[in-house]
Formats: C-alpha cells, structure tokens, sequence
C-alpha cells in the first residue's frame, strides 16, 4: 500500500509508512473480494446470455443479471464511503496506480488483439465452436469492440441457432459496443440517455441487421434469384466464412466422416461377376477451406462437393460418384461459384479397394490443390483404374500436371515420366519416386508439408475361408461387406501417425525387394553353377524350380533365365514372376513368389509347376495350370489369390482322353468336351502378355549376394576345367577313331587288291576304285525325304503323344546329320506347343536317335526306313 502524507510505497500488512512515520489507512478487504465476486457472477451470468437457445430464457437470465448489477452497485457505493473518509490517501493512490492502470491497459489490448486473430483463424478453417470460445473471451476484455459480437452472430447464424444470434447482437447494442475508429465521443455520449446507434461493421453488414437499407436490397436479391436450383448464385448478404453452411449445405447436404459397408451384389445379367454396391448416403459438402488461392489478397471459398449417381457418358447403362472442385468469389454483394472442375472420378463405387483423396501443396508462392484415385478390381474382374492431378487457381482452375481422367492398364510409362518430373519441381519427391519404381499413379497423401482436405477409402474384408466359399458356389452373401472410411479432420496426431505409416510402407517395400532379390541370386547362382552341380545338392537351392534347372542343361545353354514384376490379385504389391525363353521364343512362367510381410514366398512349394506343367496368367486373376502325364491324360487346375499371401484352388479337373474320349475334362460336378473346356478357357478373358521380362544378365553389377557370385565363379573355373578334361578326351578318342578307321581302310584296300588279282587272272570286271569307295559315303537320303519320312513316321503316334497332335519342325542340316524338333500340343490350351523330342538322322545310313526333352531325357535309336 502507498502512504497517505509522502506516497512511499509499503508492505500491505504494515501500519505505519517505512519513510515518514505517517499512520497507514488500509481500504477493507472484504468489500473488495465481494467486488470481485460480483463481477464474477456477472461474467458467469453474460456466458449463460451467450448460451441461450431460446428467447425466453435469455430474458429470464437478463433479469438475474440485473439484480446482480444492482447488488455490485450498492456494494460499490459503500467502498465509495469508506474511501472518502480518506480522501487524501485515496488521492494519492490514484496519482502512483495511474501508471500501472495503463499499463494493465495495453496488456488487455495486446491480450485482446491476440484472441482475436486466433478467433479469426479458427473461423476461417470453420471450427466453429474453438473461435466461438475465443470471441467470448474477447468479450470480456472488451466489451465496447463490436467485431467479436458481429463474429459470433456470423456463427451462431451458420449453426442454424437465429435466436442465439439475435440474443448476441442485442448485447452488443446494449453494452453501446462499436466498431474500432467509430466510438462515440465522451461530450456526446454524456448528452444522450441511450446508447449511440449501432454502427455497420468493419467487415460485412450482420447477417441480422434489420434496416430498411437491408430490407430494400433483400427485396431487390429476391427478384433477381434464378429458377434454377442446381445453379449456384447465391445473392444474399452472406459471407464466404458462413456460404457453406447456410446455403450449400441445406441444398446439397454434407458428408460425414466415419465407417460405412457396402455387401456385394451381382452384376446385372452375370452369374458369376459380384462387385460392392456404390454407396450413395453420403453425398454433398466433403470439405472446405477458405483461403487466398489466386494470391489478389482476397480470400476464396474451395468446396469439394461429392456428386452420386452421375450417368456414365461412355455408358449409358453406367453411374458413378465423382467429387468435384468448386471455387467461391465474393462478387460486390454476392457469392458466386466462380469456377468447377472435375477431380475424383468413380469414388466409392464398385471397386474392392479404393484410396482417393485431395489436399494442398505450396511451393514457389503458389498454392497447388492435388488429388489421385486409385480403384482396384480383384475379386472376380482383375483390373485397376488410376488418375492423378493438380492445379492451381487463377480465376479458373488451371491444370499443372493431370492424366486427363482415370488411366488403365499398363502403358503408362509417358504419363509417369513427364508428371513425376514435375512433381519433383513442386517437393512431392515421394510420389514422384514411388511413381517410377512401380508405375502407379496415385498420390502419397502422407507427404511432409501437405495439407490434407479429404481423404476416401475402401477396403475388402474377405478371407481364405469366405473366398473359398465363395468361388465353389458363387454366392456373394457368404463374403463380407467391403469398408468405407471417409476422413475429414486432420489434427496434428493424425498428420503424424500418416507420416509413420509412410515410413513403415517404404521400409516394408524395401524389405519386400531385398526379398525378390535373394531369390534371384539364387538363380543367378544355379545358372553359373550348371544344372548338374544343382541338382547334386537340391536343399541349397530351396527356392529353384527343378523345371528350369533342368531346361538349362537340355538345351544346350539356349535358355535363358527371366524375370519380371507382376500384380496379379491387384492387391497393390507386386509378385516376382521367373520364367525360361528358350532361343529367344515365347516365355513360359516357371516360378511365382509373393511377399508375406517377411520374407518371399514361392506360391506353388508342392512343386505344381513341374517338367511338364504350363502356367498361364488371366488379366481377370486367374492362374491356370496343365500338368501333363503323356498325350492322353493329365490334371487342369484354376487358382486365385486370397490376399493372405497363398493362393487357393477354385477348380479342377481330370483330363483323361482315353477313358473318357467324349468328354474328357471331368471333376465331382462335371464333364466336359474338349471344345467346351476351351469355350471355358475362353471365357476367361485375354491372357497377360506384354510383360516386361529381364534376363539375370541384365541386372545391375553387384546386386547379387557376394558368397553367391564366389561360389558362382569357382563353379565356373570347375565347369571350365571339366569341359577341357571333355574336350580332350574327344580329342583323343577322334585319333583313336582316326587311327582304327585308317588300318580298315589299308586292311580294305589290300582285300580290294588282292580280290582284283584273283578276278584278273578269271577274266572278271575290276571292282570299284577308291573314288568310288569315296561317293559311296555321300548322303543317300536328302533333306526333303527325310522331313517327308519323319512326318510319316510320327503321324503314327509314339508313346507319349497321338500323331495329330505332333509337329515336325526343320532345324539343321549338316553334310551327315538332318536334326530336327517334335513338338506337341499343351492338353487343355490348343493355341500353346511344348518341344517333346530332339530328333537326329544320320543321312547316310538313315539311322535315327530320339530325345525326349519332357521328363527323363530317354534316348531311343531306330532305322527310319524300316518304320
């Protein structure tokens, strides 16, 4: 407390001044926290005005305010008294606090300054009830500001609450509040009993505002309204903060965010084609933000707006959800939908997995808005739908990078090269890498530095047990529904848990080729090793086919080792596909391998793909193997992905021609023809082709497992040696050969001589001389005779297959030898031929080796002619 007689200041609970002696006055205390408590419930009693819904109880809460005034007031005049009786103190108190009551002052403004900006934020991202907690605030500090009233009129109009509103304003008239830079001055103030007139505000007229100005312009808007509904232009008074939920709102509706299923449903007129139904309930206002997109200094209002049930312009027959950018100017006294653009095609359709979504990205003093759809097609029609943009707005939404719709298929290459690059320019270094290593165009919405709108998903629920069910009987009640999340609300937990969940997908797609890799350096091994090295020690190379081992070692080192990445299920992970070409022709699958989330997984361990078995892949999804057990009989069988990193058998059947020569394809339901089985086939769609194969030869320097290039390397230097050991032991065996089929010739020779003598002296003709020993050597039989007599011969059938189903194909001719291929049709595909036997016919005594390249390799020797 401050000395009454000097204005020293001392410690509140002494009784005489530290510096001049003077006895020290104290004001009670008790009046004071009384004060205080008043006030208190008078600020209690103005926070129940704000939260009255009704008319009635507003007045019912004005009235117990009052009477609280007036309490406060009675409590004010005693202090009043208390204080007079000493004046001189009171005066002096008043001259030291001067200082410190401005001071307080200038804490309030900033104090005051600083909620309502915060307020002002939260209203801008329409977080309605954060500002609105804020402007009370503000209210307190600063009754007389207008802002905060007109601000939460704005909001409480928007929350459908006009009474609360009306309830707001009539507080601002009655605490005389105006806007700052229009305050009534002290001289006039004093003249007039009431309140000044209330004053327009700053920003906008109140939505509320009852003047006859109001009124004649209301008037006028009506007139000018159109009769189209579905056209947005709006002329009311209304601001761009409150436009969405006053006008588009109850005339479109909004989406909400949560969880929603959708069960599968039959296609119309398919029996075995099953697709979710397109969900519908959710439709209308999907987001906003208001925000300065063209960069003139005025705000615009972008809304995404969800439209269901759109009719296909390429069919017809065809509806489909889409969600549309729209941008808000405000026009004088107008909002006005400026511009619309169409962003997401096809949203929560009839997809089993979807991932769609919009947000924004500054960079370079612009602001780009971006958004990608990602459908995916698995269950009983394999195929998959992307599309990408981003633009910017300028008065009009300008594209920066777009695949002008929804992309499928594979070739694609152009469109990721040229977006990736320019995503890069903008900092999505994400997408843009993600983008090349595996060709899909979608968006990583968990980029660091974006702010997400919306974000739409749908996943399939199903499992090995449903699967399975259902595609024994087709019956889509026994799968589950798939899910849709739809995500509106990004805080700063779930930005972060995003970016985690990023992070983690790109260290498991990193694991996930680390993978694939091991399994080709497995490969890469047993090719340098050779397949006779291999097959000695089958438990070192647990993930080699036995079929390719083998190919590699009959052919001749013709053979080449291939791979290539493949999404068969559409599950968004790629499979490792290894498959054999042999000079240079077609590519047969002979090994498939899938990643479990720890290691990869060759999908058929019980050996389905053997020797003499072919794999085929559908665009749809399915797998089909033959396994042949000779030309009349051998096992077809149909296989799917479950999604849970295995693969199930949907279908099989026996094919056995000969007991069974009219419908030879058979199983437990079923018999069918040989035509009606390819009609099956058939009806499968197209076959994947296209692929972009590699040979191990084309990987990277390095990139295989150094132990395996070690081993490799000695393996070859042993194979090396082992030829030459080879070589020349023929060598040698050609000088014996050399040797002993000279002393016949002498040996002949000097039969010949000694015969000619005897005949000589008889009188006989002289046998042929040694040129004539020499043409005997020449071919007897050409080319063209034996081609003819080969086809003759295995136009009878062999063992292993029926003669109409073989092909005898011209090779290679030497000056002794016609070598030939035979060839066989694949069971159950009679567009696809496998090699049966290598053929060999020595033209000069027309002895014939066969080959049988399937199976055992088994060698047998007959005299063409004498067949």
């Amino acid at each position: 407390m401050y000395c009454r007689k000097c204005g020293a200041e001392n410690a509140d609970h002494a009784k005489f001044c530290g510096k001049c002696g003077a006895e020290l006055v104290q004001i009670p205390q008790e009046s004071t926290q009384e004060e205080k408590s008043a006030e208190k419930k008078v600020e209690e009693n103005l926070q129940k005005d704000f939260e009255a819904e009704e008319t009635e109880n507003f007045q019912e809460i004005e009235q117990e305010r009052k009477q609280e005034a007036e309490q406060q007031e009675t409590k004010r005049r005693k202090n009043f008294r208390i204080a007079a009786a000493v004046g001189i103190s009171a005066v002096l108190i008043a001259g030291v606090t001067t200082g410190v009551y401005f001071g307080m002052k200038d804490k309030q403004e900033k104090t005051f300054q600083t909620k309502i900006a915060m307020a002002d934020k939260y209203l801008e991202d329409m977080e309605y009830e954060k500002a609105e907690e804020l402007y009370l605030e503000s209210i307190k500090i600063d009754p007389k500001e207008r802002k905060s009233y007109d601000k939460l009129a704005e909001i409480y109009t928007a929350q459908g609450k006009e009474k609360k509103a009306e309830a707001i304003l009539k507080k601002a008239k009655e605490n005389g509040a105006v806007a700052k830079g229009q305050e009534v001055p002290k001289k006039e103030a004093q003249s007039n009993e009431k309140p000044a007139a209330e004053p327009v505000p700053d920003e906008k007229p109140s939505p509320n505002s009852s003047s006859q100005e109001e009124n004649k312009e209301e008037e006028e808007n009506k007139g000018e309204h159109t009769q189209d509904q579905d056209k947005i232009d709006d002329t009311k008074a209304v601001s761009l903060e409150t436009y969405v939920d006053k006008v588009l709102v109850p005339k479109y509706g909004k989406c909400t965010a949560g969880t929603y299923e959708s069960k599968y449903v039959k296609k119309d007129g398919e029996k075995k084609i099953v697709q979710p139904e397109r969900l519908e309930k959710q439709k209308g206002v999907l987001a906003s933000k208001l925000k300065d997109f063209d960069g003139d200094g005025e705000k615009e209002l972008l809304v995404l707006m969800l439209k269901t049930g759109e009719e296909d312009k390429a069919k017809k027959d065809e509806k489909h959800n889409h969600v549309y950018l729209q941008m808000y100017e405000k026009k004088e006294k107008s909002i006005k939908l400026a511009a619309e653009y169409l962003a997401l095609r096809n949203v929560m359709g009839n997809a089993e997995t979807e991932r769609q979504g919009i947000f924004l990205k500054e960079s370079g003093g612009k602001i780009y808005i971006c958004g990608s759809t990602a459908n995916q097609y698995s269950l009983t029609a394999r195929s998959h739908e992307y599309g990408m943009f981003a633009v910017n707005y300028d008065g009009t939404f300008r594209e920066y990078a777009s695949t002008k719709g929804l992309l499928t298929g594979e070739e694609h290459e152009k469109e990721i090269t040229d977006i990736s690059a320019k995503l890069e320019k903008i900092g999505l270094n994400a997408t843009a890498k993600r983008m090349r290593g595996y060709s899909e165009l979608w968006f990583e919405f968990d980029e660091s530095g974006v702010e997400i709108l919306a974000e739409l998903t749908t996943t399939e629920q199903n499992g090995t047990e449903e699967l399975s069910e259902f595609y024994e009987t087709y019956d889509s009640s026994v799968l589950k529904p798939v899910q849709r999340k739809v995500t509106l609300k990004f805080d700063k937990k779930e930005i972060e848990a995003a970016a985690k969940r990023t992070e983690e997908r790109l260290k498991k797609e990193q694991k996930k080729d680390e993978a694939y890799q091991k399994i080709l350096d497995e490969y890469q091994e047993a090719l340098l090793m050779g397949a006779s090295e291999v097959q000695k020690d089958p438990e070192g190379y647990p993930n080699i086919n036995p079929l390719l081992v083998f190919l590699t070692e009959t052919d001749k080192g013709k053979t080449e080792i291939i791979y290539t990445m493949y999404d068969i299920d559409e599950s968004g992970e790629k499979e490792l596909l290894v498959g054999s070409r042999s000079n240079g022709g077609d590519e047969r699958v002979v090994g498939v391998y899938c990643f479990d989330g720890v290691d990869a997984k060759n999908m058929f361990e019980d050996q389905t793909l053997a020797e003499r078995s072919l794999l085929q892949i559908y665009e749809n999804g399915t797998m089909y193997i033959y396994g042949s057990g000779g030309a009349s009989y051998g096992n077809a069988s149909f296989y799917r992905m479950d999604g849970e990193h295995t693969v199930i058998q949907t279908e099989q059947y026996t094919f056995d021609m000969e007991g069974h020569p009219e419908q030879p394809y058979y199983n437990d339901k079923e018999a069918l023809s040989k035509e009606a089985f390819q009609k099956k086939l058939d009806s499968m769609g197209k076959t994947v082709s296209g692929l972009k194969w590699k040979t191990l030869s084309e990987r990277i320097t390095g990139e295989a497992d150094p132990e395996a290039a070690k081993k490799a390397e000695e393996a070859k230097k042993k194979e090396e040696a082992k030829k030459a050991e080879e070589k020349k032991a023929q060598e040698e065996k050609a000088k014996k050969d050399e040797a002993t089929k000279k002393k016949a010739e002498e040996a002949k020779k000097k039969e010949a001589e000694t015969e000619n003598a005897g005949q000589s002296q008889e009188g006989i003709k002289t046998p042929e001389n040694p040129i004539q020993q020499e043409e005997e050597q020449t071919p007897v039989y050409s080319d063209s005779e034996i081609q003819k007599k080969l086809e003759e011969y295995y136009a009878k059938g062999t063992e292993d297959a029926k003669g109409e189903e073989m092909t005898v194909l011209e090779q290679e001719s030497t000056k002794s030898e016609y070598l030939v291929k035979v060839t066989t049709k694949v069971p159950g595909n009679e567009t696809a031929e496998q090699v049966l036997y290598e053929v060999t016919v020595n033209k000069i005594t027309g002895e014939t080796v066969q080959k049988r390249v399937l199976t055992d390799g088994k060698t047998v020797t007959f005299l063409l002619w004498e067949n």
